[in-house]
């Protein structure tokens, strides 16, 4: 009997030496990559498909695409070799609402987890423009964003920009 536990015990330690060795391999899962960023998604050159003016007070609508020459607006916001924001341009006849070179960052490089808006902003050395993030490129190569001018701390007009990715 006592030959029979001691072989029943020796057979389960080796089984359990066994599965400890076997459960402990590794499995290659790959390289860490970094997540994408906000500035990676939005960084290049982006041409007007419509711009849109909105009266904050009566919440009165109106395209100016074509009325205000806005068909000829690029904006181009550049990165580094990093993929780092870094400098912009403003192109286009289109009338001056934002400022036409400087430097551009993001407020936050992730979607943020209350649900607020990002904010893209240009720096022309003088001033800092924020621009409120409402569609951000994905599936689709769209980027929109909104301007909102205001007086005393209220917005009274705004402008949204919904653009796509120019063909490199």
């Amino acid at each position: 009997m006592r030959t029979i536990r001691g072989n029943l015990f020796a057979i389960g330690l080796l089984f359990s030496t066994a599965m400890a060795f076997t459960g402990c391999s590794t499995v290659d899962d790959g390289s860490f990559t970094a997540p994408i960023t906000l500035s990676e998604k939005i960084g290049g050159k982006w041409v007007v498909n419509s711009v849109l003016q909105t009266d904050e007070a009566n919440a009165r609508t109106k395209t100016l695409t074509d009325l205000l020459d806005f068909s000829t607006f690029v904006i181009n916001l550049n990165q580094d070799e990093a993929g780092n924001p870094s400098t912009f341009t403003v192109e286009g006849s289109a009338p001056l609402l934002l400022p036409t070179s400087g430097t551009w960052k993001m407020d936050y490089n992730f979607t943020k987890s209350d649900n607020t808006p990002s904010r893209l902003l240009l720096n022309d050395g003088k001033a800092e423009t924020a621009l409120t993030v409402t569609a951000v490129p994905g599936n689709t190569k769209t980027l929109e964003y909104r301007l909102t001018r205001k007086t005393n701390g209220q917005p009274f007009v705004s402008y949204t920009y919904n653009l796509t990715q120019a063909v490199k």
